[in-house]
Order: C-alpha cells, then sequence, then structure tokens
C-alpha cells in the first residue's frame, strides 16, 4: 500500500527536476539572448556616432577651404570672377551635405573627391596669383630702374652746361635697336592663318627691326619669348643669357643688320596644349629686351 504513493512522489520530483532544468537553460538562452542584443545596439550606436563624426570632419574641412578661398587676394577680376564661383561652389556642397539623411561611404568619397578637386583648384590660384605679383614686382623694379637711371643722365646734362645740347641728341639716338610693329598670326598644320585655339599648330611673329646709325652693324641673333597666361615660357628648352642670367626662349632667328629698316620673322611650333587667356610677347637682341607686345587667345 506505501510503493504507490512513493513511486508517484519519485516522478513528481523528476518532472520538477526536468521543468527547472529547462527553466534554467531558457534564463541562459535569453540572457545571451539579451546580451548579444546588447551588443548589436551598441555598435550600431557607434557606427552611427563615426557616421556622424565624418559628416562633421566633412563639413568642417568644407569650411576650412572656404576660409582660405576668401583669403586670396589679386588685382586680376578675371581671377576673382573665378574665385568667388568656387566659393559659392563649397557653399552649396555645405548646404547640400547638412541636407543629407542617409549619409553612406559613397556619399563620404564623393565630398572627398570634391575636396581633393578643390584643393587643387586653389593651388592654381595660388600659383596665379603668385606669378601676377612676381610680374608686377619685376615691371615695378625695372620701371624705377629706368626713372633712376634717367635722373642720373638728366643730372650729369646739367652739370655739363656745354655740351647739353649734344648730350640730348646722344640720348635720343640710343645705339639700342628697338623693334616695331609687332604682329603675331596663328598658322594650323596646311599653314593656313585660323583663330581657333584647338588648330594652332604655328604661332608666326612679325616684326620691324628699327633702322638706328648709332648701332652696330653685322650678324645678329633675335630671341623671341613667348609667355603663357599662367606666367610660363613657351619652349622647347632653349636659353639665352640676359643679365647675367640664363631665360627660356620659345625661338631665335640668325639676321644681318645694317643700320636699316629690316622686316623680321619668327615662327614657334606649338607641340603643347594651348591655354585660353592674354599672352605676352618679348623681342630681345644683343643683351636688351627691344620689343613687347601682348596678344589673346579667346576660342
Amino acid at each position: 500500500m506505501n510503493e504507490i504513493p512513493q513511486k508517484k512522489k519519485d516522478t513528481t520530483t523528476k518532472v520538477l527536476i526536468a521543468l527547472v532544468s529547462l527553466m534554467l537553460v531558457a534564463i541562459a538562452v535569453m540572457g545571451y539572448m539579451l546580451h548579444d542584443l546588447s551588443k548589436r545596439n551598441k555598435s550600431v550606436i557607434v557606427k552611427s556616432q563615426e557616421v556622424t563624426k565624418e559628416k562633421d570632419n566633412l563639413k568642417q574641412e568644407l569650411n576650412v577651404l572656404y576660409d582660405d578661398y576668401s583669403l586670396l587676394e589679386t588685382s586680376n577680376d578675371s581671377l576673382n570672377s573665378e574665385i568667388e564661383m568656387e566659393k559659392e561652389h563649397i557653399m552649396s556642397l555645405i548646404q547640400e551635405l547638412e541636407n543629407v539623411k542617409n549619409y553612406s561611404y559613397s556619399i563620404q568619397q564623393k565630398y572627398e573627391k570634391e575636396l581633393t578637386s578643390l584643393r587643387s583648384i586653389m593651388r592654381h590660384y595660388v600659383y596665379q596669383i603668385d606669378s601676377l605679383d612676381q610680374m608686377n614686382k619685376v615691371l615695378i623694379a625695372e620701371n624705377i630702374q629706368v626713372k633712376q637711371e634717367h635722373s642720373r643722365i638728366k643730372t650729369e646734362m646739367n652739370e655739363v652746361v656745354e655740351i647739353n645740347t649734344e648730350l640730348e641728341a646722344t640720348i635720343e639716338l640710343a645705339s639700342v635697336i628697338k623693334a616695331s610693329n609687332i604682329q603675331v598670326r596663328f598658322l594650323n598644320r596646311r599653314g593656313k592663318e585660323t583663330e581657333k585655339s584647338k588648330r594652332i599648330e604655328k604661332i608666326k611673329v612679325l616684326f620691324n627691326l628699327v633702322g638706328n646709325d648709332l648701332a652696330e652693324s653685322g650678324p645678329k641673333r633675335a630671341y623671341l619669348r613667348i609667355i603663357r597666361p599662367d606666367g610660363y615660357t613657351m619652349t622647347k628648352g632653349e636659353t639665352f643669357e640676359f643679365r647675367e642670367k640664363q631665360i627660356a626662349c620659345s625661338a631665335y632667328r640668325d639676321i644681318i643688320y645694317n643700320n636699316k629698316d629690316l622686316a623680321v620673322v619668327i615662327f614657334f611650333d606649338v607641340e603643347e596644349a594651348v591655354l585660353l587667356g592674354k599672352y605676352t610677347v618679348e623681342l630681345y637682341m644683343g643683351g636688351e629686351k627691344i620689343g613687347l607686345s601682348i596678344f589673346n587667345i579667346e576660342k
């Protein structure tokens, strides 16, 4: 009579143990799932913070770049206009970035490419501004030197009253040979004149050497320099000495000067991309700059 209740008691105990074991396992599984979910939430929060940080960094770099563009100063109106356009472009990128909601790696790459391009453009502007400043400094220095020399000569002339008239006549008839009527023509591959920049294969420079009885006659070499809008000289590596320095030369022409007016033509073969803008032609002979002219390539 006592065996049956004992068996029921053992069975009940086993069932309770099994239920407790299952509950423990369930609790362990739920604990693991909660831990894993917590880790994922933390990962999402970290990634979100990283995305926000990358976005803020890009915005800051764009603002810094805008300030750098604002510091560029030049007296060239055309260059100032281009700089303002780039500043407007930067501001549009900043506003566009602020409105981006689903920020992604591809969007980040897009803005990084824009930053790289804008920095490259700014370096080009810095170089142009520096080149213009250097050219202005050279022109100012040359002007000052000419004025100082003129003042010295005038002072000496005043000190020698008896030969004043003769000395002035000598100055007016300086022995330096001058170039006049400088003209520029653009030729295509057939040797025909063209105005289209893409078809320019040769630049033809025509000028006259002015007759001067005080100048030394005989064989002479005329040097041509064609200076591009970015300040570089169009050259194939030729140089010549001017005021104890070697400077780049575009082309040269050997002539015979007999103290009379002489028409001269110098050709330059164009083997590089033609930039649009203002070019300067400089002519040298006998250690002196004998002429200067400016022309434009617009299309």
